[in-house]
């Protein structure tokens, strides 16, 4: 099923999907309903997501639904430089908290500055599935959220040293190693695989995607 403005759903399989953009250009997103599989392309956007995963309903934290990891492997094309994430994207509230484990990415890997050139704050390294991630941390304030068009939340960045196209990533490692650091997380709302996108043309296609909770 492909979907070409903003809109989240059911993805099949117990996973769901959403796809969210801003500014100019044009993306779509195709769920493919094998377990989170799917894949996106897009031309010259401002602010591109797509992402499918699990959805929560904000009313448990994570180490109440258990041991989270994720499988994947992806292909990917990026043109015009400009910014790609890819790895694992969601929210919590209460506290309201945006966050990102990003194994991969395009022309840039993501450091301490934001697309729009601000510092993120350096927190600190953690290591997760054999490889050091820096961890940062992001302020943002006025801007889009869960919770509405405006809204003031910390982001939470992972960013592994060395990127890869496929692997596991144990989600609530970082997590718990995140609270550690002084990070804290609220309710789960979703935890999905994500490509971000941001001032370029590009595809991704995950044909691996699985999530995993014992």
């Amino acid at each position: 099923m492909e979907y070409c403005s903003n809109s989240r759903g059911n993805a099949g399989n117990g996973y769901g999907y959403e796809l969210w953009a801003e500014g100019g250009g044009s993306g779509c997103m195709t769920v493919h309903r094998v377990d989170a599989t799917f894949s996106a392309k897009w031309n010259n956007v401002e602010d591109f997501l797509a992402r499918v995963g699990l959805d929560y309903n904000q009313t448990q934290k994570h180490t109440q639904i258990g041991t989270i990891s994720a499988e994947f492997a992806h292909t990917k094309t990026e043109e015009n430089g400009g910014l790609t994430y890819i790895g694992i994207y969601g929210w919590t509230v209460n506290p309201l908290r945006e966050f990102y484990i990003l194994d991969d990415w395009g022309s840039v890997k993501p450091a301490g500055f934001s697309s729009d050139g601000t510092p993120r704050d350096e927190v600190g390294t953690l290591t997760a599935d054999g490889e050091t991630y820096d961890v940062w941390k992001k302020t943002r304030v006025n801007k889009p959220a869960i919770t509405g068009p405006s809204a003031t939340f910390d982001q939470y960045f992972s960013i592994r040293r060395t990127a890869r196209t496929c692997g596991t990533i144990s989600v609530s490692e970082h997590f718990t190693k995140w609270e550690a650091l002084g990070l804290p997380l609220g309710n789960l709302h979703e935890i999905k695989l994500l490509v971000e996108a941001q001032n370029n043309s590009g595809t991704v296609k995950f044909t691996t995607a699985k999530f995993v909770v014992k």
